[in-house]
């Protein structure tokens, strides 16, 4: 670098560049030969000031830096907060009982709902007060408070109630609906049956059929562990035997065969032999949880 006359360094030949890569003790030394020292202070008091000034502004920059991230955290964890809320209110909640197991459950309006093995019930949890509507796959038992129009959605039908309890079974290509109380109105492959206490809907071979004079207690018995069946496909049977304990049975030559009766969930080996022994069946149970049934030889 080349000096002026007076021994100060010629600051405009000076590049920022050649600067900023100075430390901090040859910026001083830059500035105190660039400039001329304050009046009525020494050269000493003069450089101790401008080290101080530096050091200063060194310590806030970092400072103001800190303040920005700090900003910055406080904003994104808000983003977080508004977004773990959005999801919460606005997304669906589930109910799921897996096989095995009976699940009961108190909605937004008060009104309660038993979920029977391997079944699922869907709703909007923020928008349930004002549009009451639900999802079901497989069965549940619904106590309904009274209040804006109650729906229960299934693939096969729509179910609509004012305040009642009802039973409801929409599994594979079977739909039925019991009522216990109130009125219930069902609407399924462009048919529509309202039903009172006593009375069942079902959907057979694609038409809406409605049955009077139905046991109340044989409507939603599953809810405390009883199983009731009229002439009802005997395979069928033992898919619900396998929902209520958790197994996987095998069947042989059990087609076109059906059952009147019951069995409890109670004990394994005694469905088995309610079911079985009527019907004159074998079964075997391997592992505790692989059944093995079919017809017994003569």
């Amino acid at each position: 670098m080349e000096k002026g006359k007076k021994g100060h360094i010629d600051h405009l030949d000076f590049s920022k560049a050649h600067f900023d890569h100075l430390t901090t003790d040859e910026k001083i030394e830059t500035f105190v030969q660039a400039y001329r020292v304050p009046q009525k202070r020494s050269k000493v008091d003069a450089l101790e000031l401008l080290r101080e000034k530096l050091d200063k502004k060194n310590t806030e920059k970092p400072t103001r830096n800190l303040r920005i991230y700090w900003s910055a955290a406080a904003s994104i964890a808000l983003i977080a907060l508004l977004t773990t809320v959005y999801f919460y209110t606005t997304t669906p909640s589930h109910i799921i009982a897996s096989r095995g197991q009976h699940i009961e459950y108190s909605l937004p309006d008060g009104s309660e709902v038993t979920v029977n093995a391997e079944s699922k019930l869907s709703f909007s949890k923020s928008a349930f007060t004002e549009k009451r509507t639900l999802k079901l796959e497989g069965e549940a038992y619904f106590s309904v408070r009274k209040g804006n129009p109650f729906v229960v959605e299934t693939k096969l039908g729509r179910v609509e109630v004012l305040g009642t309890t009802l039973n409801v079974y929409a599994r594979d290509n079977e739909l039925s609906v019991s009522c216990l109380t109130g009125k219930v109105k069902i609407t399924a492959n462009g048919q529509t049956v309202i039903i009172e206490p006593g009375e069942m809907a079902e959907l057979v071979a694609g038409t809406l059929k409605k049955a009077t004079n139905i046991n109340p207690g044989q409507m939603a018995g599953w809810r405390s562990g009883e199983f009731h069946f009229d002439n009802i496909p005997l395979i069928s049977i033992f898919e619900e035997i396998e929902r209520q304990f958790n197994v996987k049975i095998t069947t042989k030559g059990l087609e076109n065969r059906f059952y009147t009766g019951g069995f409890t969930n109670e004990n394994l080996t005694e469905a088995l032999e309610m079911v079985c022994l009527p019907m004159q069946l074998d079964y075997e149970i391997k592992n505790g949880n692989k059944i093995r049934i079919e017809p017994k030889t003569k």
